[in-house]
């Protein structure tokens, strides 16, 4: 008897105990809230040590001397979402202003505003102006054929998107086929829609496109198709799988179609060529027990240009400094294409970061390399953020580009960099 009373008095204390967790538990603080909004202001110094010899110099500075510059770049980003039952609206506001010494601008603009449908657990619609995130690679994403290039040195920033409409269904299955996914998407280009998204081709066009998730044997996959339209017709696929609780590998790859692209001719003129591409993209992420976190990345870019076709353009501008009827070709073929970041075919990029190093509490240094192993010219950026204050992260980080002369990142209008951007979220 004694044995029993002592059972019923535990279990009665363990079901008060319960009890008690359960009246303290705040189911509302894990629903979702009618209105939730989030956004960061930022101010960003900058001193660039310039490349007078270089290329990058002549098109940026031209007939001026100078040997540095100062700029100062400010921003503000707004994000946020309304809520109603099934239907939500979801946007991010982006408004930038900048001072240099060519003058000052500002810039605001929608990235996203796009209105969303949960019709059921399985399928949503969205309409509006929305940024896709297509892809695995973390520096370069070969099938984001929807979207506007990242930029390998800040790859996570928000991006702008374009005005489309995206119908999604998905289901889950108990089998090595755990869940699949469909998503449709229509990307119209008319006169005054999305009309830089129409990459020099004329008239109105629908662009379609089609993504095909599947979770299978652990692994991440994705196969997309992009119809033909104010672009030519693309396809590709994408993977992931973790190979430990520690390292994970991804891949890429995409063929297109009848992609414009502009070259200077031995006959000193800019033409453009219409040809099919392939790239590729292969990559690990490793986290060590220490928080070491290691992002290797091997890019192949099918549409960039040879170090010969490189050469030519450097030739042309510097030759354009002393005559005057070279000049004019020389920026528009550097505007048409051969003065985009990441212009040649084959990359490579590496990032190691360290959370937290000799236990400095919030405090995350880090290094980036990016090389074109075409012309073994590179990228390197060291970096320290800085948590500690509430609300704010302070990054301070510098670029050195290096190479021999006539290579991609030598010919860089700056030769290094360092920046300070201390931003306050809200």
């Amino acid at each position: 008897m004694k044995r029993v009373a002592a059972i019923a008095v535990a279990l009665w204390a363990m079901l008060a105990t319960v009890e008690a967790a359960e009246e303290s538990f705040d189911v509302s603080a894990y629903e979702k809230k009618t209105f939730e909004w989030k956004g960061f202001i930022e101010v960003r110094p900058e001193r660039q040590w310039l490349a007078r010899d270089a290329v990058g110099y002549m098109l940026l500075y031209p007939g001026e001397e100078r040997t540095v510059a100062d700029r100062t770049a400010a921003a503000a980003e707004v994000s946020g979402v309304l809520r109603h039952e099934t239907l939500s609206f979801n946007f991010t506001g982006h408004a930038g202003w900048i001072d240099e010494p060519r003058g000052n601008d500002h810039d605001g603009r929608m990235y996203e505003a796009y209105g969303a449908w949960q019709i059921d657990t399985q399928s949503n619609v969205e309409l509006g102006k929305r940024a896709l995130r297509w892809g695995k690679g973390y520096a370069w994403s070969p099938v984001a054929f929807l979207e506007r290039p990242k930029d390998p040195l800040d790859p996570e920033l928000a991006r702008e998107g374009f005005a489309m409409g995206t119908a999604s269904y998905v289901r889950s299955f108990d089998s090595p086929l755990k869940t699949v996914s469909l998503t449709a998407v229509v990307l119209p280009v008319t006169s005054s829609l999305n009309e830089d998204f129409a990459a020099g081709s004329e008239g109105n066009h629908t662009n379609p496109a089609l993504k095909l998730y599947t979770l299978l044997w652990d692994a991440d996959i994705d196969l997309i198709w992009s119809g033909a339209g104010s672009r030519g017709a693309r396809y590709g696929f994408d993977f992931s799988r973790n190979l430990g609780s520690n390292l994970e590998v991804h891949g890429e790859w995409a063929h297109s179609s009848d992609v414009l692209r502009p070259v200077l001719t031995g006959a000193g003129t800019l033409t453009v060529q219409t040809r099919d591409v392939s790239s590729a993209l292969i990559g690990a992420r490793y986290l060590s027990e220490r928080d070491t976190t290691v992002i290797f990345e091997l890019y192949r870019n099918g549409g960039g240009y040879t170090t010969e076709e490189l050469d030519a353009f450097y030739r042309t501008v510097r030759s354009g400094v002393g005559t005057p009827s070279l000049a004019p070709l020389a920026r528009q073929a550097a505007l048409q294409g051969y003065n985009r970041p990441n212009v040649a075919q084959h990359y490579a990029y590496l990032r190691v970061s360290q959370k937290e190093p000799f236990d400095i509490l919030d405090f995350t240094p880090a290094v980036t390399l990016i090389a074109n192993t075409d012309d073994h010219s590179w990228s390197l950026v060291p970096e320290a953020v800085y948590a500690g204050i509430k609300d704010m992260e302070l990054r301070l980080r510098a670029v050195f580009n290096t190479g021999d002369p006539s290579s991609e990142f030598s010919e860089k209008a700056v030769s290094k960099r360092l920046e300070l951007r201390a931003r306050l979220y809200f």
